[in-house]
């Protein structure tokens, strides 16, 4: 029995079962039965070490322009302030409004170039996504932080902008068993995808090898770590296998701790500002 209790080794423990648990799903034979299984083991795992008030779901994210994504296997939100649509009341397709969602992910197995390049697709379409910041449709100071009614009303410098500032898009992740692509043909890919740094990923976990993501140039003498290619110098892997679990929640809960998205405003949803109403009839008081 240990004298104390030890988070990185608790953290890491889950990361392990993680592991366990897509080698278990690839058991089966069916390649449905693959996937549903280690979206389901990643949820898992995610709800047992993420803060309250997340939910943790899978489908499409939407906004209230028209624009819809491709089917997310992870869709982690805000739970008491997302709008949820439930198709035929089947949680597989639940679409979630884009300005309460905190992040998505892609759940790969043994991630070739040809998965990546489809997760990236995937990804583009989520950036591509438009978080409505005001019924005016106009630029605004106004911003909300996640898990938060309230409005907030900031400097110049403090505008929302999901395209220029990396703390107030949606998080966007790829985990995988194993990463059989070389960081440069990843960095290569972006840049072939993405139409520019605004669109690109978050990060990419693989449980049994590699961790990516950025890093920016500090100082003369040292770099720190960035959470978005829209603040980076540069795109790096880790090789701790034990601890990429570990990094990946480190930077997914201090990015939902700093996250910022566009004040409460469902009204776009319910009825499109262009909707025709007619008249029947108009009677005096």
């Amino acid at each position: 029995m240990e004298s104390s209790f030890d988070t990185q080794k608790f953290v890491s423990s889950l990361g392990e079962e993680l592991i366990y648990a897509f080698s278990k799903s690839g058991m089966t034979t069916h390649p449905h039965s693959v996937g549903s299984g280690r979206e389901s083991a990643a949820k898992v795992k995610l709800e047992a070490i993420l803060p309250p008030g997340i939910g943790i779901g899978s489908g499409f994210v939407i906004d209230s322009y028209g624009n819809t994504s491709a089917q997310c296997d992870i869709i982690l939100y805000e739970q008491n302030y997302s709008l949820k649509f439930i198709i035929n009341e089947d949680k597989a397709y639940t679409y979630y409004s884009c300005e309460s969602v905190i992040a998505v992910g892609e759940i790969k197995s043994s991630a070739s170039i040809s998965d990546i390049e489809d997760s990236f697709k995937k990804i583009k379409r989520i950036r591509e996504l438009k978080r409505r910041i005001s019924r005016e449709d106009e630029e605004s100071n106004s911003f909300r932080k996640y898990f938060s009614s309230m409005s907030l009303t900031g400097t110049e410098e403090e505008r929302y902008s999901q395209d220029k500032k990396q703390f107030d898009q949606i998080f966007t992740f790829i985990l995988c068993k194993n990463l059989s692509t070389p960081l440069s043909s990843i960095k290569n890919k972006a840049s072939e995808i993405f139409d520019d740094y605004s669109q690109y990923f978050n990060c990419i976990l693989s449980i049994e090898d590699l961790y990516i993501q950025y890093a920016k140039i500090k100082n003369a003498t040292a770099v720190e770590h960035a959470f978005s290619a829209l603040e980076a110098d540069y795109i790096f892997s880790t090789e701790n296998a034990e601890l990429n679990f570990n990094l990946f929640i480190k930077y997914l809960t201090s990015f939902i701790d700093r996250g910022r998205t566009v004040p409460l405003d469902y009204h776009h949803y319910h009825l499109k500002e262009d909707a025709n109403i007619n008249i029947k009839e108009l009677i005096n008081l």
